[in-house]
């Protein structure tokens, strides 16, 4: 089963302000995409509210950390994130019913 790293993520997100968010990618094209508005990213971030799972990844001698959170049996919506002297939103997407399913059966998702 893959480690869970919610708690380190809870911890390491405190550290940041909203000022320090920097997307990898164009907002309006992430906002867009998930139906967001900038404030609903930050409130879900800050708040974890709805985290579920965090997952660590090690990639080009970087760490990533891809978080899902689940709002219903039907939705969802993974971030990730790379953690330096700014919170870098690398990318969002949204999560449907099929995937949240699929992520349940394998015990992947609470």
């Amino acid at each position: 089963m893959i480690k869970d790293y919610s708690d380190e993520i809870r911890k390491l997100i405190k550290k940041y302000k909203k000022e320090d968010i920097k997307y990898a990618k164009p907002l309006d094209y992430l906002l867009h995409r998930n139906n967001l508005t900038k404030e609903q990213i930050e409130k879900d971030l800050f708040s974890c509210d709805n985290l579920n799972k965090v997952i660590k990844q090690e990639r080009n001698e970087e760490i990533r950390y891809l978080l899902y959170f689940v709002y219903t049996k039907k939705r969802g919506r993974a971030y990730v994130l790379h953690l330096n002297e700014r919170l870098v939103i690398i990318t969002i997407y949204p999560l449907g019913k099929k995937t949240l399913s699929k992520y349940v059966r394998r015990r992947f998702i609470k």
